[in-house]
């Protein structure tokens, strides 16, 4: 789904408001912004979880009741200061019970720790005059969360500043491969190492767009499961996305998204400065666009190359490929060797080559020439040489 869509998804917070356990009244709604949100009958029927039993503090809590959907994070602080030795509050958020709320939860969270944190500096819960100042700041943390920087600033005392921002929470990517090519999404310059962890700091240098997994992990003197949860979690912060290892005998498609090329002139223009072959000049876009289309099932990029003389047009036919591939304008075409006759063995396949243990249709040329060191030539030579052995392409 795209953000945009998701970011429609998301419910705004409508109300902010603080609950607590009184020892004359019990759970009670001491604020709420806007007023008269929660109404007193709607908050009796489901209070005992926003005031829980202990072993329900300091967890998250979400509440689907009368047409609300209330996040909340129960703390309880113990001490002779309080009333029954126990101080026990919440600060929750009250949503929209159709949409996504999950982007709120460590808001709500770090919310509540700032919350633990001040009372126990400055006693600024338990203190009435302080906590009469809470309305003023929920209101302000309801308006800056529902902005569209989604980011909220707010100095409470001298010495503490609420920072609380809303994360656009994304899905987990999918599993990382020794053969997938690592590629940054934006400029590389505008990586910063020292935020990332040191595993992290130095796999960055090897990631070119060229370099698989398998080969980073190598050069960079990281264990692979190391490199590819790097690699992963890069993804998740958009940092890097994947594409397939380039070959001269790759074949290609274009995919739908080819017409984007033509639609925009800003693509366009992204497209011609990334392939060129010298910085400062630029290929028409006719012969970019001519390689593209003529990418087709069987076509190799070494055959487009004898075809089209990119050299000639001042295209880099590496870059172009990398370009199509990272904008989804061209689709890679994988090799998967099967063995056709079911009655050859896997002992008898062993004893004929390293190779076709994996000509089962699920391993892909590159994901055996990468875990059994060899190469695409070899691979072929010995697909070639079985007389059971055929490929498929997909």
């Amino acid at each position: 789904m795209p953000s945009s869509q998701k970011e429609r998804n998301e419910s705004p917070i409508n109300c902010i408001f603080f609950c607590e356990f009184d020892c004359v009244y019990g759970p009670k709604i001491t604020y709420q912004v806007p007023d008269n949100t929660v109404q007193k009958e709607q908050f009796e029927a489901f209070n005992v979880y926003l005031i829980p039993k202990k072993e329900l503090e300091g967890r998250l809590i979400t509440v689907n009741h009368s047409q609300l959907k209330i996040l909340g994070y129960p703390v309880g602080l113990d001490g002779p200061q309080y009333s029954r030795n126990r101080l026990i509050f919440n600060l929750c958020f009250v949503c929209i019970p159709s949409m996504r709320t999950v982007q709120y939860e460590p808001v709500v969270k770090k919310l509540a720790h700032y919350l633990i944190s001040l009372e126990k500096e400055c006693q600024f819960i338990s203190n009435e005059k302080t906590k009469s100042e809470l309305p003023g700041f929920m209101s302000k943390i309801r308006d800056q969360l529902n902005s569209p920087d989604r980011a909220c600033n707010l100095p409470i005392t001298e010495s503490t500043t609420i920072y609380l921002k809303v994360a656009r929470v994304r899905p987990k990517p999918d599993p990382v491969e020794d053969e997938d090519v690592p590629i940054f999404l934006s400029s590389e310059g505008s990586i910063v190492p020292s935020e990332w962890d040191l595993t992290t700091q130095q796999v960055i240098p090897f990631i070119d767009g060229y370099r698989h997994v398998a080969m980073i992990a190598a050069e960079a003197d990281v264990e692979v499961s190391l490199v590819k949860a790097c690699i992963q979690n890069m993804i998740y912060y958009e940092i890097v996305t994947i594409i397939p290892i380039f070959l001269y005998s790759n074949s290609y498609v274009a995919t739908p998204r080819i017409g984007n090329l033509v639609e925009s002139s800003e693509l366009q223009e992204e497209c011609l400065r990334f392939v060129a072959r010298a910085p400062n000049s630029r290929p028409q876009f006719r012969a970019v666009f001519q390689f593209y289309c003529s990418m087709t099932p069987g076509v190799t990029v070494r055959d487009l190359c004898i075809r089209l003389n990119p050299n000639n047009n001042g295209i880099d036919e590496r870059k172009l490929v990398r370009f199509g591939s990272l904008k989804g304008l061209i689709r890679r075409l994988y090799k998967y060797p099967i063995l056709a006759d079911v009655t050859d063995s896997a002992s008898i396949a062993h004893q004929r080559g390293v190779f076709y243990r994996y000509f089962d249709g699920e391993h892909s040329y590159d994901k055996i020439c990468v875990e059994t060191g060899k190469s695409h030539a070899e691979l072929e030579e010995a697909v070639e040489k079985h007389p059971s052995a055929i490929v498929c392409w997909k």
